[in-house]
This record gives structure tokens, sequence and C-alpha cells, in this order.
């Protein structure tokens, strides 16, 4: 995450709790968004995305871990569903050509973003969860205008 970013921490009870984030998140978002997912493997990034993208009516979201992109073009934006876990060296980001996309006309949902550090622009709503217990939390990082706007437009202050 952004040193200078706001940060604002969120507990999730549950996994609805978790697609709720991603809902509220969803609504506020406009084409160009870019949400990087971070943590580890059942945190919840997976179920965040579902929420999203469902809140957006593009249907179901799926770990796309087996072919890394999953286009939803059905909603009210279209967007992107990214899961780089399989990346594992410099080359195959280069070959995915990860600038198709960052289009300004789709939102983008990353998860395991780090596989691709320095690729991605510098105003992105930057997530990590993390278990806690039974529950989980997540981190939202905001660097820049859209990504703060969108921590403003979803009311986490």
């Amino acid at each position: 995450m952004n040193e200078n970013a706001t940060t604002v921490v969120v507990a999730l009870a549950d996994a609805a709790a978790t697609r709720r984030l991603g809902a509220r998140l969803a609504v506020a978002s406009s084409p160009g968004t870019i949400v990087l997912l971070r943590g580890p493997l059942g945190a919840g990034k997976t179920t965040f995305a579902d929420g999203f993208i469902q809140a957006l009516g593009g249907g179901r979201a799926t770990s796309p871990t087996f072919v890394i992109a999953h286009h939803h073009p059905g909603g009210a934006i279209p967007l992107w569903h990214l899961d780089l876990y399989r990346i594992e060296d410099e080359r195959q980001v280069a070959d995915l050509d990860l600038a198709q996309y960052l289009s300004a006309g789709a939102i983008t949902l990353c998860e395991w973003p780090e596989r691709a550090a320095g690729t991605w622009p510098p105003d992105v709503l930057d997530i990590a969860f993390a278990v806690e217990g039974s529950g989980r939390t997540a981190a939202l990082a905001a660097a820049g205008p859209r990504s703060q706007s969108l921590i403003e437009a979803a009311k986490f202050r």
C-alpha cells in the first residue's frame, strides 16, 4: 500500500459482510476504477469481488485463477476480474499485457496485484484483507482523487 494513502479499516464479521463491502464500493465506482485485492488465501478477496460484481449486475464472481481474467460485460459498467496468483515472473507479467484490462471505460478488480508490482497507476483503491479470529478485516487505502472519492462516496469516514 502507498505510504501517503488515506486508510480506513473495516471489520468484516462473515462472508455476507465481505460481499456487502464489495457491493457498497461497486455502487460508488465509475469507469476507470481499479481495485487491488491483497491478502492470503481464504481472506475474502473473491468473496468481495462476488459482492462487487453482483451489485453491478455482472453475474457471479468465481476465482479466475486458472484463466487469469474474467470479463463481466453484462453489468452497468464493464468489469475485468483478474487473478495473478499463478504469475511467477516479470516475463509472464509482460506476456499478459495488463494494460488491456485497465480501460478507462471499465472497472478492474485484481487479486494478487503484488505479482505485477510496478504495473498499477498511482490512483487505485488498494484493499488488504486479513484474517482476524473468526472474521476478517479490510484495510482500504486511497492515494489519489479517484480512489479517495470512492472511499468518501461509500461513506467510510
